[in-house]
């Protein structure tokens, strides 16, 4: 079974034939590789199967400070999800307290009412920097430490031979994604040399098949990977993401009133 990148770029060069530069280079191919994955692991990591729930190290704002580059903290960061501080410990066991997330024009007025509270903004589409409603020198001791929870980055492969991170049963699905991607372009090249060549006419046919197959294997496969994407986590359980976030809804209000003290 294939489950890196490498291993899917040679079984995709070989079926098409170890095809010349002037059909299809192996830049072009591996370009096709690395787009078609890029879109699929995206998939995953929008969906309920990727654990995109991570926790970041712990921070203290500077004293005549209220912000923190989130993305300087952590190397895979993208989405903020929430904030705690750390109010009091208990038998040596730090308990943390949720802030709450507000619009960045609101967050003045929560200053002036002193409600701890927190928005997110950034000088552009990678940056995120968190601002909160006090400053460092504003707040006590045991409310100084922070921690940010987040969905990170894409576990995109860092090596040729580093496992994609799909099921063992569904990474073969960018198999017939290359193939289908690939097929296309040697077919528009090719016929660009028919008049010269025009042996090339049975090639161009055989390569149509072969890519219709593949188109029907690919909507297969396709098939089972988003039944699996859009499955709810955990035992197969009937309810989808959008109802566990309606029922997380409500305990949401009680840590809000809850977190209106101090």
């Amino acid at each position: 079974m294939c489950d890196s990148a490498s291993q899917i770029f040679s079984s995709v060069y070989l079926s098409l034939g170890q095809p010349t530069d002037d059909f299809l280079s192996k830049l072009e191919l591996s370009t096709i590789l690395f787009r078609r994955m890029s879109i699929r692991l995206e998939s995953v990591r929008q969906s309920e199967q990727w654990i995109s729930i991570a926790k970041s190290t712990e921070f203290t704002l500077s004293a005549n400070s209220n912000e923190k580059n989130l993305t300087d903290l952590e190397a895979d960061f993208v989405i903020p999800l929430w904030v705690e501080r750390q109010i009091v410990n208990v038998s040596q066991h730090p308990v943390w307290q949720f802030v709450p997330t507000v619009n960045l024009t609101q967050l003045q007025s929560r200053r002036q009412s002193l409600t701890p509270a927190v928005s997110f903004y950034g000088g552009d589409s990678r940056e995120v920097i968190a601002q909160f409603s006090y400053f460092g020198n504003e707040i006590a001791s045991p409310f100084r430490n922070h921690r940010v929870w987040y969905s990170p980055t894409v576990p995109y492969p860092t090596t040729e031979s580093e496992t994609i991170a799909l099921p063992d049963n569904l990474v073969n699905m960018l198999y017939f994604d290359c193939m289908v991607s690939a097929i296309p372009i040697m077919i528009v090249n090719a016929s660009k040399q028919l008049k010269e060549r025009p042996e090339l006419a049975g090639m161009i046919a055989s390569w149509q098949i072969l890519l219709e197959s593949h188109r029907t294997e690919q909507m297969e496969f396709t098939r089972f990977f988003e039944n699996w994407r859009k499955e709810s986590r955990g035992g197969h359980r009937a309810r989808r993401r959008r109802d566990v976030l309606r029922r997380d809804g409500s305990q949401s209000n009680w840590l809000f009133g809850l977190n209106s003290q101090g």
